[in-house]
């Protein structure tokens, strides 16, 4: 298990030089073989949103260069010598070969690519599989009627160097790169991402800025509050290129941008010809190709920068930018969520397992002792205090009793595997797998009662869809569970447990931020312990209800610099589920077999969350809240298991979680099973005493043909990565 709760890590504040933000330049790769000056001579370049393909249009021709990054957003890594070289000619509108200054754009996922020639030619394609450029051909074509983009919308273009959309494609943005007007015209599409059904809207005039000079591509950041112009030199000219600033109030118009700077583009010492470039990895990285540059490496190269914010260009305001920050947020508070319910949902399956074979379990001693009198302690007082002298006396004395008596026992395992997804319709979709192990035991008291605990380890890893960021969860939690039988036809089941948190946020294999947690949760169901038909049909009935809090935390960027800190966060969250059981039980020759399942409504109750972060160098935290449910979801399983007669269980269920809601959120479980009956054989022992030594201890010892094989495992609470799991054989002779 890697290292739980890790609390201390360095800080680095951000750095400001100048008083304005500058990229990190990182590398540069070449993009002909060896070095050579040939084609592409690259004027426009785009990356795919997950960093494995990069594309290149060329000065001097009109193809387009397809390379595989072996490792995504690192050009180190791009396989130039097996590139992927895909001809436009004959596809629709010529780009002119001639001093065309090709660009390249996709749309944000990747079904739409866009060629521009500078001479105001274009060339679009539906790309069937997202990112796919290379399956370009004529039947892929979108017809623009030829139109010469220069004069379509305005007068004030004459050399086309660069053009932009919005994020839904109903704005279209053409910079003229003259050096006497420098105007970026803003035109309305009726059809998005058609630009030939576009009306003029706007014409920002940059002359003033940047002054009489040529200009090149542009670009927005993620939400469209934040303009970025280059300016370009020809030819050898050692002439300084920068990338200018403007902040939009309005997102997306130009009619609301304000001035802010310029950032002089270093590569690594040297001035560059910036013609094409692009961000990548959520705005955290940023590509410059030069055509003609004067950098002592060569022409026709890529320089690769890293950015200590998103789009972070002369300025970093993630307050603009809160996209990320809301994703990593909500990826915290939905794993903090999904321990409650693989918790839950593994306990009540083991009271289906209990009602089955509640007239079956054998009676034999057990080695049993927990000291529960802090077992809470690291919850708030007016959590723990409560809670504590609530469940003590019962629980103890049922426990200590037991030492003396001879009572029924069994002991389970239960493994789940879930592979789901959340917010598919989103711009930054998650996928997310899910792996547990849960040990308990319990044992009957008297005829109607049963009492049982288990101890879980799950983690949880999700990866934010394109983008780099992944988080790599853990969690470990301990459940008391009970059922009372109410009457003849009538069982309540409840259950009380508390769980540690380890979050770790990961970019590109750099660790950016490390954030623990902590939970108290309970469960109550009613459930009718007969049905009706064959298939013993059951209505059921349950709330759950959990207390989450998520520590204070330090969110890095990949060099290590600090981004933003994250106050403490405590939230509620709960469901109440209702639905049918179905569970047609049969004997077979060595025992009995179910085939079982359930259909469920499950209202999710769980209030908003509110959360707070600062900015680096802020001194006032922003607050935003996170709407963590969704509301209406329908829980289906369907499975299989087998009871044999020499107390061995064995089974596994098919479940399925997914929200009413748009196609929000889709799980998919997938749980196994193993239980049984303890015999004279078998010894286990679960021991926790805080006030003595904080260490909690579980030991399971098996007796085969004369072998003793023995699994102990220990953790200390008072070092957090103090913990081992160790298997023993031994032959007595």
């Amino acid at each position: 298990m890697r290292k739980l709760f890790l609390f201390f890590f360095l800080l680095i504040f951000l750095p400001v030089e100048a008083e304005i933000v500058k990229p990190i330049y990182k590398q540069f790769k070449g993009t002909n073989l060896d070095g050579a000056t040939e084609v592409p001579s690259p004027t426009g370049i785009s990356i795919s949103a997950d960093g494995k393909k990069m594309f290149v249009v060329s000065h001097f021709d009109n193809k387009v260069y397809i390379y595989d990054l072996a490792t995504a957003f690192d050009i180190s890594t791009m396989d130039v010598a097996n590139r992927t070289v895909v001809e436009t000619n004959s596809l629709g509108d010529n780009l002119n070969t001639n001093n065309s200054n090709n660009k390249i754009k996709l749309n944000n996922d990747g079904t739409k690519v866009f060629f521009f020639s500078g001479s105001g030619q274009a060339q679009f394609h539906n790309l069937s599989t997202p990112y796919d450029v290379a399956s370009i051909s004529d039947s892929t074509i979108i017809d623009d009627d030829s139109i010469d983009y220069r004069t379509e919308y305005s007068s004030t273009i004459g050399n086309m160097k660069g053009f932009a959309f919005n994020n839904d494609g109903s704005k279209m943005y053409l910079s003229d790169g003259n050096s006497n007007t420098g105007n970026i015209v803003q035109v309305n599409l009726s059809t998005p991402y058609d630009p030939s059904s576009g009306t003029f809207e706007y014409n920002l005039d940059t002359k003033s800025i940047v002054g009489n000079v040529f200009t090149g591509d542009l670009a927005f950041d993620d939400d469209g509050t934040r303009l970025y112009l280059t300016k370009i030199h020809n030819n050898s000219t050692a002439i300084p290129a920068f990338i200018y600033v403007w902040k939009l109030s309005n997102p997306f118009e130009l009619s609301s941008a304000t001035y802010v700077d310029k950032y002089q583009i270093d590569a690594n010492g040297n001035n560059v010809s910036p013609y094409g470039w692009t961000f990548g990895k959520d705005g955290m990285k940023l590509y410059v190709s030069t055509e003609d540059a004067i950098t002592g490496v060569g022409d026709d190269i890529i320089f690769e920068y890293d950015l200590i914010c998103p789009y972070g260009v002369v300025i970093c305001e993630l307050n603009e930018t809160n996209a990320s920050i809301e994703t990593d947020t909500a990826s915290q508070i939905e794993f903090a969520k999904d321990v409650i319910k693989y918790n839950t949902s593994t306990i009540f399956r083991r009271f289906d397992w209990l009602r089955r074979n509640e007239n079956s379990l054998r009676s034999y001693s057990n080695n049993i002792n927990l000291n529960l009198s802090q077992i809470f302690s690291h919850l708030p007082d007016e959590i723990e205090k409560p809670l504590t002298n609530a469940i003590y006396s019962k629980v103890n004395a049922l426990i200590q009793k037991n030492k003396k008596e001879s009572k029924k026992w069994s002991f389970w395992s239960h493994g789940d595997l879930t592979i789901g997804n959340r917010d598919s319709n989103s711009l930054k979709p998650r996928e997310i797998q899910t792996k547990g192990l849960t040990l308990g035991a319990d044992r009957k008291f008297n005829n109607d009662k049963f009492f049982g605990l288990a101890l879980r380890y799950g983690n949880e890893d999700t990866d934010v869809l394109r983008s780099a960021n992944k988080f790599e969860t853990e969690a470990l939690s301990l459940n008391l569970y009970s059922s009372i039988k109410l009457n003849e036809k009538l069982d309540l089941n409840s259950l009380i447990g508390a769980s540690i948190l380890e979050i770790d946020k990961r970019e590109s294999g750099s660790n950016t931020g490390v954030r623990n947690g902590k939970q108290i949760f309970s469960a109550l169901s009613l459930q009718t312990n007969k049905g009706f038909t064959n298939f013993n049909i059951m209505p059921t009935a349950k709330i759950d209800f959990g207390i989450s809090e998520l520590a204070e935390y330090n969110q890095l960027h990949t060099s290590q610099k600090l981004l933003a800190s994250h106050d403490l966060t405590t939230f509620e969250t709960g469901n109440l589920t209702a639905g049918l059981k179905f569970d047609n039980l049969k004997n077979i020759s060595n025992g009995k077999r179910s085939i079982n399942g359930s259909f469920e409504y499950v209202n999710d109750f769980s209030s908003d969350v509110d959360y707070e972060f600062r900015n680096a160098g802020d001194s006032v935290y922003q607050s935003k809240f996170y709407n963590s449910n969704s509301i209406h979801n329908l829980k289906s399983n369907i499975g299989f298991e087998g009871i044999l007669d020499n107390g061995y269980t064995f089974g596994f269920n098919y479940e399925n979680f997914s929200s009413f809601e748009k196609n929000t959120f889709n799980q998919d479980s997938l749980y196994l099973k193993l239980s049984h009956v303890r015999d004279k054989h078998t010894q286990v022992a679960l021991d926790y005493d805080p006030l003595q030594d904080k260490n909690l201890k579980f030991s399971y010892e098996y007796e085969i043909n004369g072998i003793d094989v023995s699994i102990n495992s220990n953790y200390d609470f008072s070092r957090k990565d103090s913990f081992n799991t160790v298997l023993n054989f031994t032959n007595k002779f």
